[in-house]
């Protein structure tokens, strides 16, 4: 029986936000691609105290709220020729991020999409607290998308697609992920490595002896041109015939060379990989995945 498609069941979180049509839009530009039954999911905060005595009153303005956010979002896919199956407003004690996790579990959604605030950058994270924790927690993909301007006129959708990748089972996972996008999406695809050589390495040696520093470089890059060359020769065959291979060697951390390459080849989404299933008993977000998503300029989606 073949693999369902990532893309088959896409939920919109949004919170009536520009960020949030943004996300639309590009949820939309996939949805339409790959004919996804598509959910608009605008989630009711859970009440304060202080709101408490004013219950009846309080969600009635948050009902009628979350109504308007949306039809709002469902207009965009409706504009765009894409069916939105359904629009669920759900009320409750939970938080947001619980009520958007829980919801897409018990839909088997493969992928949410949702925007965040601010652009990526070294200085500062920029992640919401909403989208981070949805990452985190999720039991599926999340595109979690940067605004950007517009490019012309040609809007926002994803036109150059860039896959980190290492020998990890995670990685070969976001391949997929990445293979089936811009395939679907007819866009570019980079598949990136950053060699990475840990301190603990520098520090290794046989007394006596120097340590080999060009020799442990070789090696690092001749794996990785090997991995990269596996990648790249994955994709061709999966029917993406112009994917390339983006090798950085310079002395940075792994997300730090991937946001950088990103930046540099103008990457209008990352996609990387992550390990296991969410939950809220653990986070499960990698250090790298983690740091990519909230540094990054553009959109990432993370697989799991």
């Amino acid at each position: 029986m073949p693999t369902p498609s990532l893309f088959a069941r896409i939920l919109l979180a949004t919170d009536g936000s520009p960020n949030s049509q943004q996300a639309a839009e590009v949820a939309a530009q996939v949805a339409k691609s790959f004919n996804s039954e598509v959910t608009v999911l605008c989630a009711i905060p859970s009440i304060s105290a202080k709101a408490a005595p004013l219950e009846g009153e309080y969600y009635s303005r948050l009902i009628n709220k979350a109504d308007d956010n949306a039809d709002k979002a469902a207009s965009v896919f409706k504009k765009a020729g894409v069916a939105v199956s359904e629009r669920e407003v759900p009320q409750g004690s939970a938080s947001v991020v619980e009520t958007i996790v829980e919801y897409a579990a018990q839909e088997k959604t493969g992928l949410i999409a949702m925007g965040t605030r601010g652009l990526g950058g070294f200085k500062r994270a920029a992640m919401g607290s909403v989208s981070s924790g949805v990452s985190a927690h999720a039991p599926c993909a999340t595109l979690v998308v940067r605004p950007r301007e517009k490019k012309d006129d040609v809007g926002l959708g994803i036109k150059r697609v860039l896959v980190a990748v290492d020998n990890s089972e995670n990685a070969q996972r976001a391949l997929e992920a990445a293979v089936e996008l811009a395939k679907g999406l007819k866009a570019e695809l980079r598949v990136a490595h950053v060699v990475y050589i840990p301190t603990l390495f520098w520090s290794m040696g046989v007394p006596g002896s120097a340590v080999p520093t060009d020799k442990i470089e070789e090696d690092a890059e001749t794996s990785a041109r090997e991995l990269l060359g596996k990648a790249v020769k994955f994709a061709k065959d999966s029917g993406v015939a112009d994917a390339k291979d983006e090798l950085v060697t310079d002395l940075v951390s792994p997300y730090q060379g991937i946001v950088q390459l990103a930046e540099h080849d103008d990457a209008d989404v990352i996609v990387i990989g992550t390990r296991g299933n969410g939950g809220f008993k653990k986070l499960l977000l990698g250090s790298v995945a983690n740091s990519v998503l909230h540094y990054a300029g553009c959109s990432v989606l993370v697989t799991k």
